[in-house]
């Protein structure tokens, strides 16, 4: 029942109209992958849509124990083994307590600003399948002055799904632990720039996912035994990271993310660095990594070799599955690479498609020079 509700939700997003608008396959592989629900310990829509696409390119699956996907390319079985990850998860809420007139109390999976939290669409993830929820949101004719410009705690959110007693939501198959994901449908902006939910990481899977693809249909010659990795649990702490890469055992790793893009008035250049439109971007810095520098120089002298800005950004307050694979046994080295992305963390994110195709241009590019000489040079602290 759980897998046929999954593909019905999946192909229902993926049938839905958009304005007119034709889409290429990428772009079509961007909305299914954005708009299917994906919470924290939840992923299961996504990675329907993730092994498909492995299964099409005719890749070796594996899944580690909490449901991480492991996708082995067969370009050079002697080469290094480079593992290229993204995660599959999305923040989101969990159903914590129904009450007696039948809303929703929740607690969150991941990191939500609260002012993202009220007056907005959700889908629970119920057992006979998923539920739309409505976060109230207090009408401005009854709320005092003083309070219309506070932000609601965590403790005041809840959920509307329109029953009338929690035996009404317990008949829509709606219990505590259930997994919430946001509402939002992709949309296509003027400039080449898209609006969805979920780029954290939707974004870095379809880089992944395109890239595997390209590499397949233009017989791209890889000298390195690339395990494509989709984790789950990102958000509450790299925890499918944590347990994937003991199943890759890479020699060196490459995490791609959503970057934080700092061009909309309110944003500081002492906060982030990225923009929409300036290129891929490649973190120097964050709450969880320092980046192996001689690798992070080589994406440098790649992108400058084949004509691709790279946006450096350095920033704290962000956490990423790259710190896993650096930390992995004795240490592996790491990068991790981005999609400049605007309103991180809220129902709607907006990315600019040029920096999407460059970042794929350039992770292949980057790929196709790790030989083992090169990824035994990176790694060298000698000299």
């Amino acid at each position: 029942m759980r897998h046929m509700w999954i593909f019905a939700v999946t192909m229902g997003f993926l049938a839905s109209p958009l304005s007119g608008q034709s889409l290429d396959a990428t772009a079509a592989l961007m909305r299914a992958l954005t708009e299917a629900p994906g919470p924290s310990g939840f992923e299961e829509a996504v990675r329907e849509i993730v092994v498909r696409e492995f299964e099409d390119l005719g890749l070796d699956i594996r899944f580690d124990g909490l449901g991480s996907v492991l996708a082995t390319g067969t370009y050079s079985a002697r080469g290094p083994r480079v593992m290229v990850t993204a995660h599959m998860d999305e923040v989101g809420l969990m159903v914590q307590h129904i009450t007696p007139d039948g809303f929703i109390r929740v607690k969150m999976l991941g990191g939500w600003l609260r002012q993202a939290l009220p007056d907005q669409r959700w889908t629970v993830l119920g057992r006979a399948g998923p539920v739309t929820g409505i976060s109230g949101i207090r009408t401005i004719h009854v709320t005092p002055g003083s309070q219309r410009d506070q932000v609601w705690s965590l403790e005041e959110t809840f959920l509307d799904v329109g029953a009338t007693s929690a035996a009404e939501v317990e008949a829509m198959g709606i219990r505590p632990g259930d997994g919430i994901a946001p509402q939002s449908a992709f949309v296509m902006l003027p400039n080449g720039r898209y609006a969805a939910k979920a780029w954290d990481d939707r974004v870095g899977l379809a880089v992944m996912l395109i890239a595997a693809r390209r590499i397949r249909d233009e017989g791209i010659r890889i000298p390195a035994n690339v395990v494509w990795v989709a984790t789950t649990q990102e958000e509450i702490g790299l925890r499918g990271a944590q347990t994937s890469v003991v199943l890759a055992d890479p020699d060196i790793g490459i995490s791609i993310e959503a970057g934080v893009a700092a061009d909309f008035p309110g944003m500081r250049p002492t906060q982030a660095q990225e923009r929409l439109g300036g290129g891929p971007g490649i973190f120097l810095l964050d709450s969880s990594m320092i980046p192996n520098r001689k690798f992070s120089n080589l994406f440098f002298d790649v992108a400058e070799e084949v004509g691709i800005t790279l946006q450096p950004d350095v920033l704290t307050g962000y956490g990423e599955d790259g710190a896993e694979i650096q930390r992995f046994d004795t240490g592996r080295p790491t990068v991790n690479l981005t999609v400049p992305t605007r309103y991180l963390h809220a129902h709607t994110g907006v990315i600019q498609r040029s920096d999407f195709d460059e970042t794929v241009e350039l992770l292949i590019q980057v790929l196709r020079r790790l030989d083992r000489e090169t990824v035994g040079e990176v790694g060298n602290f000698r000299e």
